[in-house]
């Protein structure tokens, strides 16, 4: 069975395990702005990953926070895309 990750509950019973943080970035060269939906995707298989980890069936109550970071130099700017996000990993008492 795959990870569920989800931004609400879910209606089964539960156990929580733990409280999970996740972070990752995107960085684009010059002249480019940075694709959030490649540093979404990180950080959502980061989720999984560290919910597998613990033996969880589901990552609950995700929330996800961006940045954006630009920096100047001679060349031209660069982007940076960063995307935070916590959850809570529970086990499925019905397995």
């Amino acid at each position: 069975m795959s990870v569920i990750i989800t931004t609400g509950d879910l209606k089964r019973n539960y156990e929580v395990i733990d409280t999970i943080f996740a972070m990752d970035s995107h960085k684009e060269g010059y002249y480019k702005s940075a694709d959030p939906n490649l540093a979404f995707e990180g950080v959502k298989n980061q989720l999984k990953k560290k919910c597998e980890q613990l033996r969880g069936d589901a990552v609950i109550s995700c929330q996800f926070e961006y940045r954006v970071a630009v920096s100047d130099s001679l060349i031209g700017k660069k982007q940076v895309m960063e995307i935070f996000s916590y959850g809570t990993v529970i086990r499925f008492l019905d397995r």
